[in-house]
């Protein structure tokens, strides 16, 4: 139920490589001068690139971030041969997009900041905020609270200044997470509602994970009614509109909170949802360490058979896993036998 420290691995090594091949691409940055002159002639370049584009979209569907940012770097080559700036900004923002889903935070930080050397060029705000936002994101991340709060807020007036509803809800949020970084969990809690008021309809999963950030906010102020009620919002919204990232997230916290009231028959309903979405998920790895949670709460009520029925299943998905000797399968192994001798 939680996520792994990522290790160094050839995926992290290609991802060096590659943020040095995006800096080779789009290197020197267009002028003022460049920016209105789109070369049409070579209708083949750019059908080639909106090919490309279309491609690595599909590539980073299938689960292969790695490639799609190969075929984008490849798609902004095409881009600068017929002088496609907007068109080359908006590459950059997919190829931020995955290494951060790749995990490589430095490499994404690296594009996000020459898409808005782009933005600056072609005076468009939006591109603009859109990169800062992230880029806050990233500094915050990295805990560098200062820089991310000198940034956010020049974000955020440009934001409001130009009446960007989106814009102006993220740059909310990330006021709430540097608030809460420095430990104002009230002056958080309001940042985040702000933002939340703020959202757009059509972007009501971005307002789901403000509802997850609010309830940790309450969390850390042992306010766990309210924390309950943000993160049952957010698992509404998730259900809603059947987005499993947040689905996770949301039940995940659900279950800790209601591990402080103490709810153990929420718990129990918690755990069981969540194991069947890990599932869905194609995740075994937290289906069985799900089920071992659930045993245990049964074994604390007293329920022996639906302990070993919640044992063995955490048994079963764990031997499913690659690794025959991973934890999840060590742990329910354990389990059932200290169990058989009750």
């Amino acid at each position: 139920m939680y996520r792994k420290r990522q290790k160094m691995s050839f995926a992290n090594v290609g991802a060096i490589i590659l943020a040095a091949f995006v800096g080779a691409i789009i290197v020197p940055m267009p002028t003022q001068a460049q920016q209105t002159t789109v070369n049409p002639a070579n209708r083949a370049v750019r059908d080639e690139a909106d090919r490309l584009l279309d491609r690595g979209y599909a590539q980073l569907k299938d689960g292969n971030p790695r490639e799609a940012i190969k075929t984008w770097l490849y798609a902004i080559g095409y881009y600068r041969r017929v002088n496609d700036q907007p068109a080359i900004s908006y590459t950059l923002a997919r190829v931020s997009d995955a290494y951060e889903l790749m995990g490589s935070v430095q490499p994404a930080q690296d594009t996000t900041q020459q898409r808005i050397r782009y933005a600056n060029t072609l005076q468009d705000n939006g591109a603009k905020l859109e990169s800062s936002n992230n880029l806050v994101s990233f500094t915050i991340s990295q805990n560098k609270l200062e820089s991310a709060a000198k940034l956010n807020k020049a974000t955020l007036d440009l934001a409001v200044k130009n009446d960007q509803r989106l814009n102006t809800a993220i740059a909310l949020n990330n006021e709430g997470l540097i608030a809460s970084r420095y430990g104002d969990q009230m002056a958080a809690i309001k940042q985040y509602y702000a933002a939340i008021a703020k959202y757009p309809i059509r972007e009501v999963i971005g307002e789901g994970y403000v509802y997850v950030n609010s309830g940790d906010s309450f969390m850390s102020l042992d306010d766990y009614k309210s924390a309950i009620k943000d993160y049952g919002m957010a698992l509404t919204i998730a259900r809603q509109y059947r987005n499993y990232a947040l689905m996770s997230v949301a039940s995940d916290r659900l279950i800790a909170a209601y591990l402080e009231v103490p709810n153990f028959y929420r718990i129990e309903g918690l755990l069981q949802n969540r194991s069947s979405l890990a599932l869905v998920m194609g995740d075994r790895e937290t289906a069985a360490i799900v089920q071992r949670y659930l045993g245990d709460l049964y074994l604390s009520f007293g329920n022996l058979p639906k302990a070993r029925v919640a044992y063995q299943e955490s048994y079963d998905f764990a031997a499913m896993l690659e690794d025959s000797s991973s934890l999840p399968l060590r742990e329910a192994y354990y389990k059932l036998q200290a169990l058989e001798r009750m």
